[in-house]
C-alpha cells in the first residue's frame, strides 16, 4: 500500500519535471539548465523516499573531464547519478530507452547517447560519438555491466566502457552505489524509503588504463567500484 500511495505520489510530480527538464533542454543552452536540472533530478530522488548520502566528491577536479562507471541497480540510476555528480555529464543508454514516452524524450532532449547492445556496430559508432563529447568537454557516464542487476551485485562488465575509456583518453570515475537495490530494485515494482550512499572513488589516470589491456582495466575498474559498494 505505502509503495502504491509514493509512486501515484512521486509521478504526480516526475511528469511535469521531467517536461520541463525536457522544454529547457530544448529551448536553452546546456550550461544553462544543467544545474537546475541536476536539482530537479535530485528532488525527484527525495520525493520517492531516498535519502542520499554521497561520499568522495574531494577526489574529483571539477574542472576536468571524466567517464564515470557506476553500477547498474535501478531506474533511479539516472536520477541519482545524474543528480548528484556536480558535472557536466551525459549518459550512454540502450537505445530501447530512447523509444519509451517521456523517460524517452527526457534523454534524447538532454543529450544522452544511445547504444544498439545488439549490433557491434552500431554500438562502436555510439562509443566514437561518446569520445567525441568527451574531447569537447562533456563527461560521460557509462554502466560497465550494460543491465540492471537482479541479485543487487554487480554483474559482467561489457567490454565496450574499457574500448571507450582508451578511446577517449580521460581518467575514469569507479562510482559505488548502496542502498538503491532496496530502494527500487529490477525485480519488484515496490519503493521502500531509506538511505542511499553515493560513494565515488579514486580516479584511474588515463595514463594507467593506455598501459593495461581491455581485460585489465575492466578488473581493476571492478576491484575498486566492489571497494565502494558498502550494502545492496
Amino acid at each position: 500500500m505505502l509503495s502504491l500511495v509514493i509512486w501515484t505520489y512521486g509521478l504526480i510530480i516526475t511528469i511535469p519535471v521531467l517536461l520541463l527538464i525536457t522544454l529547457s533542454a530544448l529551448l536553452l543552452p546546456p550550461r544553462l539548465y544543467n544545474d537546475p536540472g541536476r536539482a530537479l533530478l535530485r528532488f525527484l530522488v527525495w520525493v520517492f523516499g531516498g535519502r542520499v548520502r554521497v561520499e568522495g566528491l574531494e577526489k574529483l577536479d571539477r574542472s576536468r573531464t571524466y567517464l564515470f562507471m557506476p553500477n547498474h541497480v535501478s531506474l533511479f540510476d539516472v536520477p541519482l547519478v545524474g543528480g548528484y555528480l556536480p558535472f557536466y555529464a551525459r549518459g550512454v543508454e540502450a537505445a530501447e530507452q530512447f523509444k519509451w514516452p517521456l523517460i524517452g524524450w527526457f534523454i534524447r532532449a538532454i543529450g544522452n547517447i544511445p547504444i544498439e547492445r545488439g549490433s557491434p556496430h552500431a554500438s562502436w559508432a555510439s562509443l566514437e560519438r561518446a569520445a567525441q563529447e568527451i574531447q569537447k568537454g562533456k563527461s560521460i557516464i557509462i554502466m560497465p555491466e550494460g543491465t540492471r542487476t537482479r541479485s543487487g551485485q554487480p554483474g559482467a562488465f561489457k567490454k565496450l566502457p574499457f574500448r571507450l575509456a582508451q578511446l577517449a583518453g580521460v581518467d575514469v570515475v569507479p562510482i559505488g552505489t548502496s542502498g538503491l537495490f532496496r530502494f527500487k530494485s529490477r525485480v519488484s515494482w515496490l519503493v521502500r524509503p531509506g538511505p542511499i550512499l553515493l560513494k565515488i572513488g579514486t580516479p584511474v589516470s588515463c595514463e594507467e588504463i593506455k598501459s593495461k589491456s581491455v581485460e585489465e582495466v575492466s578488473s581493476l575498474v571492478r576491484e575498486k567500484m566492489m571497494e565502494l559498494i558498502e550494502y545492496p
